[in-house]
């Protein structure tokens, strides 16, 4: 337990205005730390400020992909739907498959990533069709 040493300690005064009137003496870069960026076509911030140097996500072969989908669904499936998924993908391979690949890869020519705004759809989504829930 540490001793008095007779020394009164400056209170400080804990409330919302008093934080904002401490805040506005720091600087905007102590304030704002990831608001600046030093290339003008980056995204602003740190963890954007590098986007536009960075290689390009490279779209996985479609059949390696449709492989990796039914080992990822094999354990959750019983052995007839997994032979009905694996149906399903072999007529995908053998139909609407390559031309759907040969769009993504001319959509993806114009990004910076062919999955990005597919990813936000997905989560704003599931973000909103959740939200109404509480």
């Amino acid at each position: 337990m540490p001793q008095d040493s007779g020394n009164a300690e400056k209170t400080v005064e804990r409330s919302e205005a008093s934080a904002v009137t401490e805040t506005q003496s720091y600087s905007r870069h102590a304030r704002e730390p990831l608001a600046s960026s030093k290339s003008g076509m980056s995204k602003p911030g740190v963890t954007f400020a590098a986007q536009d140097k960075l290689p390009k996500l490279p779209i996985p072969d479609l059949e390696s992909t449709c492989k990796k989908y039914l080992t990822a669904l094999e354990p959750l499936q019983s052995g007839r739907e997994h032979r009905a998924s694996q149906d399903a993908v072999t007529d995908f391979l053998h139909n609407d498959g390559p031309q759907l690949n040969e769009k993504l890869k001319q959509y993806a020519t114009g990004q910076s990533s062919y999955i990005e705004q597919f990813c936000m759809l997905v989560f704003s989504h599931c973000i909103v069709s959740h939200a109404d829930e509480f």
